[in-house]
């Protein structure tokens, strides 16, 4: 079954953005933020930890640090890479896991144009540039890796290649643990693939889908159990502060509240569809009764969270928002526009509506709150959103380089991290 590609009448038909354009963009911006990095010089919050460990591969060692959460395979890929090269130097390292963190821009275009051709262009650059991720490009971290993994394991997953897609979501898996969750989101979609049936066959159709097409994932979530009951715990390091077992709903609350900001032009568009659904008086005794769920959940009572509030953005919006009684009352408003945004937001395919249930649960995972873990979050809402004006996309995109730009100076002249 070719499912439908969304178009909006609206909207010009023509991406103006092609890959070639997107590119030349992206190798732009790429080069002239690398060298502000590379002038500025250092490492960065938990670049801290990742260098000296790639450092250990480089000389021959096999030490691997307790600090470290994640497995080592980002680590010792740069490290083998490096020692190949026999030349370590931190702005190095910064270079290879840019190199290849910048695949994800032809991944993203393609995977936006099945959906959206006329404008998966210009999309793409949105993500390049989105301005919680545009740094992560140019550190030493293992996020964007896994986002790449993440964007193509779905890629190939919706293009019904369902060997190669399990194969590259165990990779994303050895990356970062937390990519477990996003590979049950292509799960999902395959078992949830051509349901339109009535309902008996329908059923038959899911558990069919399941265990014949999506045989491979599960071999790999009883390998990730497996793990799990091995190594007591999903974090490798610094067990801890990230095996605490419990549900941060403060992760999904600001998740909410910043992407109430980042899409704020969606927001503003489905305001007429928020406001029907809100007629329904069942539907706004929910919204009556989550407010008091979020005022009794919102806490901040992470440890890593309570600390240089003036330098860390995220550790200074989490404990004013916690603090403030006022304020965390009138960020509900946003929180729940957000959410309500993502409910009555149509989508290209009924089966992408386990996002609402993948998504929450992503981000309430971590016990620490931090917006690099909202990243596949981000990606799948710049996948499954409906289409806005020409006038509105650029304006979006302007407004996310000036940002991202913003960030960027303020990290490197040490005022703040996000």
């Amino acid at each position: 079954m070719n499912y439908p590609v969304v178009y909006d009448p609206n909207i010009n038909s023509r991406d103006r953005y092609d890959l070639s354009l997107v590119s030349l963009i992206v190798f732009i911006a790429a080069v002239f933020a690398y060298t502000i990095f590379c002038i500025h010089g250092g490492l960065f919050s938990d670049e801290g930890f990742h260098a000296p460990q790639i450092w250990v591969y480089y000389s021959g060692g096999t030490t691997f640090a307790e600090t470290i959460t994640v497995p080592p395979t980002y680590h010792y890929i740069i490290g083998f890479i490096v020692r190949q090269i026999g030349y370590y130097d931190d702005n190095l390292l910064k270079l290879i896991s840019l190199l290849i963190s910048l695949l994800t821009i032809p991944v993203f275009y393609k995977l936006i144009s099945k959906y959206h051709p006329q404008e998966a262009g210009i999309r793409t650059l949105q993500l390049f540039f989105l301005p919680l991720m545009f740094i992560y490009y140019f550190l030493i971290y293992t996020d964007i890796w896994a986002l790449l993994l993440i964007s193509l394991n779905l890629y190939f997953a919706l293009n019904k290649r369902y060997a190669l897609s399990a194969l590259i979501g165990l990779a994303a898996i050895c990356l970062r643990q937390d990519s477990i969750i996003w590979v049950g989101f292509s799960f999902l979609l395959i078992c949830f693939e051509k349901t339109n049936q009535d309902e008996m066959y329908r059923i038959k159709t899911i558990f069919k889908n399941g265990f014949v097409k999506g045989a491979p994932y599960i071999a790999i979530f009883f390998a990730f159990i497996a793990f799990v009951i091995y190594n007591g715990g999903v974090a490798i390091g610094d067990k801890d502060q990230h095996n605490s077992g419990s549900a941060n709903f403060a992760n999904f609350y600001i998740f909410l509240i910043l992407a109430w900001f980042l899409y704020l032009p969606l927001n503003i568009k489905l305001l007429p569809d928020i406001i029907s659904f809100l007629r329904n008086h069942w539907n706004l005794a929910l919204i009556t009764a989550g407010f008091l769920l979020y005022m009794g959940s919102f806490t901040n009572p992470h440890g890593y969270n309570n600390s240089m509030f003036d330098y860390f953005l995220h550790n200074g919006m989490a404990h004013y928002l916690t603090q403030n009684i006022l304020v965390k009352s009138i960020s509900y408003i946003l929180a729940i526009w957000m959410l309500l945004s993502l409910v009555v937001m149509k989508l290209p395919e009924q089966r992408f509506k386990w996002a609402l249930l993948v998504i929450p649960l992503a981000v309430i995972s971590h016990p620490m709150i931090e917006p690099r873990y909202y990243f596949p979050a981000y990606l799948t809402i710049h996948l499954l959103r409906p289409a806005l004006s020409p006038a509105v996309e650029t304006g979006t995109l302007v407004c996310y380089i000036l940002l991202a730009a913003y960030i960027v100076y303020g990290s490197v002249s040490g005022h703040f991290f996000l």
